[in-house]
């Protein structure tokens, strides 16, 4: 079972630490457990793949929050999503009832490639030890972009490569109705995020000072 506790990463300046986008989760989520993952947790969990993490900080701190990802869904279980995400509504429990769920990032700008950015599991689930593996096993992960060797791209060649079947992948207007390229989600089915794309769009300067309603 997927427990429910909510996972926010969050690494770097914690002063630009978007706790506005962060309290989305918690108001719409109150049964939910929220935890969030900082620059304490990680210098002291005892990653697998911290040479990696260190490695990844000098090139993209997303990179690093997406190592923390996979061992935090093995170890802990529970719902990892980015910290630039804003929940719109309270999470359904439809949305957890198998043993692992992500969604897409776009279905007509990069069909095929799933979000890295909001993914759940069980505690111990084979899979994400596979993953942790599998980069434990890489000599580099710091020589392309994050996206590439840690994020999207590695989950879904991961999934492809181990043949995982307890994967459930949702509809990328649940979680990103609106991708970076512009494309934006205008059909009338359920949203429970928007994603700023933080990173991406260069807003974490700014990120915390939004106002949000």
């Amino acid at each position: 079972m997927i427990p429910r506790t909510l996972h926010v990463i969050w690494v770097g300046d914690e002063s630009k630490r978007p706790d506005n986008c962060i309290a989305t989760w918690r108001r719409h989520n109150p049964d939910w457990e929220l935890r969030v993952w900082g620059n304490e947790e990680l210098g002291s969990y005892g990653w697998v793949n911290a040479e990696h993490m260190r490695a990844m900080a000098g090139r993209e701190l997303n990179g690093v929050a997406d190592l923390m990802r996979w061992e935090i869904l093995y170890n802990e279980g529970g719902f990892v999503v980015d910290a630039d995400s804003i929940c719109r509504r309270p999470l359904e429990p439809w949305l957890f009832e198998g043993e692992a769920m992500a969604c897409w990032e776009n279905e007509l700008k990069r069909p095929g490639l799933i979000a890295a950015g909001y993914v759940a599991s069980k505690p111990q689930n084979p899979f994400f030890g596979q993953m942790i593996l599998d980069l434990q096993k890489t000599p580099r992960v710091d020589d392309r972009m994050a996206w590439q060797s840690v994020g999207p791209l590695f989950l879904t060649e991961c999934h492809r490569t181990h043949r995982y079947t307890g994967l459930t992948i949702w509809p990328s207007h649940f979680f990103i109705p609106r991708h970076f390229s512009g494309l934006t989600y205008d059909g009338g089915g359920l949203v429970f995020a928007d994603q700023e794309w933080g990173s991406t769009l260069g807003k974490y300067d700014h990120l915390h000072e939004k106002k949000i309603a």
